[in-house]
């Protein structure tokens, strides 16, 4: 397919105002701001999947040997610096894609491990808000359609992740320009803490997939929802959006209590078909029993004796959902800013790594 760049969103053309170009809001001081990489990655192992590809890969197929449960893998790196970091990344994707078509699952399509990658490590300079062309930005696009193009040829699904909102504008252009392509291998993130995503979500249709996150950026008052109750009902009233208009779902939380909401209230009475969506959570956060019961489809007898009908109570039982877990992975000089501010978004991710590392399961 050509090489094409993202049209710039209408919408936002003439938007210079305060609050659509603020700046990131910066993080709150905490202790893991103090303490060092070594103890950071100490605490946050359990989330990681490892240095390398073969290692990643190794443990997706544990995860599926043992669970069933499948998986997307992201190499860790953001704020690429150069424009041989950005093409690096470029061929370190395309050698992972290549070991993911190399490693097929007995399951089916859906159930196979997928890749993830975000804008940043293909770009050598951030956006500013509401902007989507620039020269690095264009050559930015033009590396994420080689990663796209790369996969498509060898049937690997994959993924453009959201960052902090500067980078909106250009993810989603970019995203809705390569599904304007042709390109039905390529799924997106939207965040639910962030104003725009209400509109952002008009705009997609059948032709697309999309996991819906609270997200993990500190993001300013002005842009973003700053309540996580709020964040967390917006994730299931925009998955049931999303889901009306044809669009995959993957539903991206830990919080057990939004999914059986999600469930209550969005794919039982509107009997979604199980094809239609899937369940994703980072690798590491202790969930695994809640998870096994998603798979099997134990869950749904569970929430029987809330008198919802038997009939879709006992094909969403029999057929089970698909849980896919997020495996980072990449050596501890790059790794170590991620588990950083997963822990600083997420304190509770040490006490979940703790538990990891004792065994423990909740």
């Amino acid at each position: 397919m050509p090489i094409q760049t993202p049209v710039k969103n209408k919408m936002l053309q003439g938007d210079q105002s305060t609050a659509a170009n603020t700046a990131v809001a910066a993080a709150p001081p905490s202790i893991f701001d103090k303490i060092p990489v070594s103890l950071v990655l100490m605490l946050a192992k359990p989330y990681l999947a490892g240095e390398t590809a073969k290692e990643a890969l190794e443990l997706a197929e544990q995860l599926y040997k043992e669970n069933k449960f499948s998986s997307t893998l992201d190499i860790l790196g953001e704020d690429a610096v150069s424009d041989a970091d950005c093409d690096q990344s470029v061929e370190h994707y395309k050698q992972l894609i290549d070991q993911i078509a190399a490693h097929k699952l007995p399951g089916d399509a859906r159930q196979q491990p997928t890749a993830s990658f975000k804008p940043s490590m293909f770009s050598t300079a951030a956006p500013k808000v509401g902007q989507t062309r620039s020269s690095e930005l264009d050559r930015a696009y033009n590396r994420i359609e080689a990663v796209v193009e790369y996969a498509s040829v060898r049937n690997v699904n994959v993924t453009l992740e959201a960052e902090d909102h500067r980078w909106t504008d250009f993810q989603l252009e970019t995203y809705f320009s390569l599904i304007e392509s042709g390109y039905r291998n390529l799924g997106t993130v939207l965040q639910t803490r962030l104003f725009r995503t209400a509109q952002d979500i008009k705009r997609f249709d059948s032709r697309m997939r999309t996991r819906l996150v609270v997200g993990i950026y500190n993001e300013p008052a002005t842009v973003a929802h700053t309540q996580k109750p709020v964040m967390k009902d917006l994730l299931v009233k925009y998955a049931r959006e999303l889901l009306a208009r044809g669009t995959y779902v993957e539903v991206a939380t830990h919080d057990t209590k939004c999914i059986e909401n999600f469930f209550n209230t969005v794919v039982i009475p509107d009997k979604v078909p199980t094809n239609r969506f899937e369940t994703q959570y980072l690798h590491g956060v202790p969930r695994k029993r809640f998870q096994k019961t998603l798979v099997s489809g134990e869950i749904f007898q569970n929430l029987e004796a809330k008198g919802k009908s038997d009939a879709v109570f006992q094909k969403l039982a029999a057929e089970g959902i698909l849980v896919r877990m997020y495996l980072p992975f990449g050596e501890g000089k790059v790794a170590g800013a991620y588990c950083r501010r997963r822990l600083k978004e997420n304190p509770n991710m040490a006490v979940y790594g703790i538990k990891n590392l004792l065994k423990l399961d909740s």
